[in-house]
């Protein structure tokens, strides 16, 4: 099975962000992507976070059209799609926001071609509360407890092999603070359980290896004006 996989497309309508960030030219880099998912046949598509963002100039009712634009223009492509909220995405919109728009807040899981990927949801300051509710703090993201005895059941329950899905990143090669606070804790639940991390929030990408899992960081697709996103044939 092929999986499509971007991350971190910050669309809004500034045109530069962060001196690198080109976000009004992500709507163009999403059609483009979608558009080489269908001619490679990829069967699911994956977003790993950050699909908006915002300017000086941005009012929530303009991230909220981007983001409903970024999500028709995915969706008309007719191919199963997955969003796995990042960081950005609670800066101006609350979980029943996204959840109003088909978006899943994790964890949950989704049994696909004979994988079963679970998506996670690290952005949670250190104090247990959500991003949307508590004002986001990008270097201190924390996966609640909860949610890491949830990973740990559905590692053991599966019987399909085990994608997992988080925006933020979970190995230890990448810039500190980017990094899941209780990554290590996180990591030791994976251990060997997996057959694979897919992750974002690190806009220059990553792949590293433990236990025998790939633990991969997607490109941001937001970088210059150049266009970032993976197929993957599993």
């Amino acid at each position: 099975m092929k999986i499509g996989v971007f991350t971190d497309a910050h669309y809004c309508h500034s045109e530069i962000l962060c001196y690198t960030r080109r976000p009004s030219l992500s709507l163009k880099k999403i059609r483009e992507a979608m558009e080489d998912f269908c001619k490679n046949g990829v069967e699911l598509c994956i977003c790993l976070g950050d699909l908006t963002d915002h300017g000086a100039e941005d009012t929530k009712e303009s991230v909220a059209g981007c983001f409903f634009e970024a999500l028709e223009l995915i969706r008309s492509y007719g191919i199963p799609f997955i969003l796995v909220p990042g960081n950005h995405d609670y800066l101006m919109l609350n979980a029943s926001e996204l959840e109003a728009a088909g978006v899943q807040i994790p964890p949950y899981t989704v049994s696909f071609g004979g994988f079963r990927f679970i998506a996670l949801d690290g952005n949670y300051r250190s104090d247990g509360r959500r991003f949307d509710e508590a004002g986001v703090l990008w270097n201190d993201s924390n996966l609640p407890e909860s949610q890491c005895e949830f990973l740990k059941e559905a590692l053991e329950e599966s019987t399909e092999p085990a994608i997992v899905l988080i925006h933020e990143n979970l190995d230890p090669t990448v810039e500190g603070q980017h990094i899941v606070k209780n990554a290590e804790e996180i990591r030791r639940i994976i251990s060997d359980k997996a057959k694979m991390v897919l992750q974002g929030h690190y806009h220059k990408g990553s792949e590293w290896e433990h236990c025998n899992v790939p633990y991969i960081t997607i490109p941001a697709m937001c970088e210059g004006e150049g266009n970032s996103y993976r197929i993957i044939e599993l």
